[in-house]
């Protein structure tokens, strides 16, 4: 009896788990972005709360509203005749690249710049310039028409009555891999619905979709919002818009506590009257160093004992000029060309050991005034190595190198950015974050050659994070956030 009993308890955890399983995957955080148009919002809104999503509306009367989308596994951006922002885009491609569904609508040939707009989102997250509308409007003028749905696509779609569409808009191309949702049934070149997923996406964004539908009355005036068209929105629901992918918690690039704490002690490194502290010892060493004005300092990576430059043929420049800034130096061996300037508030600790090393680091606010930390570490081998950090804002870089490497970082733009870097073997490197946002990104690459080019410019906070480790005879990453 005891065992029967156990029994039945394990098997009702296991039920109340697998509901609550289900649920989790189900309920996912929807946003409607609307402006208020024939109560459309709300039947969407209706719809999916039905199905257990989580809805917020936010009416976004204007192409520049700000709203934040990351957070969202559904956005359904129903402004038919505003144009996108490029925060927009941003926004939906961060969506998008999170595994989730970016809804569309558009209106007819009258609203060209609203199609004109998804047209080009289109092309830039699937990479098919083929994607094309047309300017005109089908499907008729002022009375419903009665359209075919995709029933490979749309397995739940079961209701005898279509959806009906008022003169909307139609693509001439929906591309090589864009699966058709709705046609006119009479040309079935046009169509007013479709969708992008998979091999339709570009690699950053396949495990998401887009659908977008090119009219807005089909869901607007209640004369227009008839059985077939809730039947079709349950059905999208159902088979079309919920993420093939569980909704998952995204690692965030940030500074951690023991990174900041270096970045302060830095900072803070107390000096009075431009006091260097160096030993070099050996070899071809041709040293120019300029500290002019105010509190420069230059001395070990550990900020207490001497910089000390050792080995052979070292070429080294070092120029602090105006304000507070602090350097720490430590090159030992080799053919090394070490070039740094720093200008306004900025704080370089520099470690380089052994064989064919160049760096040039650069610092620079001229007429701003602003901060810049930066930590490279760099052991062995033939290193080539750019990093700039300028205009106005904190800019931080810890940079750890192992290998033969070829690293070139920008970090410019007047945004705060933060880029913690950590490679080894032979890698090749190419970073840049630039615009007014701030961007994160944190890299760690161990192993084989690798090739990563990551670009972060936007108006709107971006922010990646990538950990590679490969046992293949190559490795590549590209990303894009713009």
């Amino acid at each position: 009896m005891k065992k029967l009993i156990k029994f039945l308890l394990w098997g009702l955890i296991f039920w109340v788990i697998l509901f609550m399983t289900i649920d989790k995957v189900k309920a996912e955080d929807a946003l409607i972005i609307h402006q208020n148009y024939g109560n459309t919002h709300s039947k969407h809104k209706n719809r999916l709360e039905n199905a257990n999503h989580n809805v917020t509306m936010n009416n976004a009367g204007s192409s520049s509203y700000s709203y934040t989308a990351s957070n969202y596994e559904q956005v359904y951006d129903i402004r038919y005749n505003y144009n996108f922002s490029t925060a927009d885009k941003d926004r939906f491609k961060t969506v998008l690249s999170n595994g989730g569904t970016v809804y569309l609508v558009g209106e007819n040939g009258n609203f060209d710049a609203r199609n004109d707009s998804i047209v080009t989102f289109l092309r830039e997250v699937t990479g098919d310039n083929n994607i094309a509308h047309s300017g005109n409007s089908c499907c008729g003028s002022g009375s419903t028409y009665s359209m075919n749905e995709n029933r490979d696509i749309l397995t739940s779609y079961s209701n005898s009555n279509d959806i009906t569409v008022v003169a909307s808009g139609y693509f001439s191309n929906i591309g090589s891999n864009g699966k058709w949702l709705l046609k006119d049934p009479s040309d079935s070149n046009k169509i007013i619905s479709a969708m992008w997923d998979g091999d339709a996406l570009s690699a950053t964004y396949s495990n998401g979709k887009v659908v977008v539908i090119l009219d807005i009355n089909y869901a607007s005036h209640s004369q227009y919002y008839n059985n077939g068209d809730q039947a079709w929105i349950d059905a999208m629901i159902t088979d079309v818009i919920t993420s093939t992918v569980n909704t998952r918690s995204v690692t965030l690039s940030g500074i951690t506590s023991s990174q900041q704490t270096e970045v302060n002690t830095a900072k803070n490194k107390s000096q009075t009257n431009n006091a260097i502290y160096l030993t070099q010892s050996g070899d071809g060493l041709d040293l120019d160093i300029v500290q002019d004005g105010d509190n420069n300092l230059i001395t070990g990576p550990d900020l207490t004992n001497a910089g000390s430059i050792s080995g052979t043929n070292n070429a080294i420049t070092l120029t602090q000029t105006n304000d507070g800034n602090v350097l720490g130096i430590d090159v030992n061996g080799n053919t090394n060309d070490v070039d740094i300037i720093q200008n306004t508030n900025q704080n370089a600790i520099v470690d380089i050991t052994g064989n064919s090393n160049t760096l040039d680091l650069e610092q620079l606010h001229l007429s701003n005034s602003g901060e810049h930390f930066s930590k490279v570490t760099v052991n062995g081998n033939s290193n080539s190595i750019t990093i700039d950090q300028k205009e106005t804002g904190n800019k931080i870089l810890f940079l750890d190198v192992d290998g033969s490497n070829n690293v070139q970082v920008d970090q410019k733009g007047t945004g705060n950015h933060f880029l913690d870097i950590n490679l080894t073997d032979s890698h090749t490197v190419d970073v840049t974050q630039d615009g007014t946002g701030s961007h994160n990104a944190t890299i760690h690459l161990s192993g084989n050659s690798s090739s990563v080019t990551l670009t972060q410019d936007s108006s709107t906070d971006q922010n990646y994070h990538l950990q590679q480790s490969c046992s293949s005879s190559s490795c590549s990453a590209t990303v894009t956030q713009n």
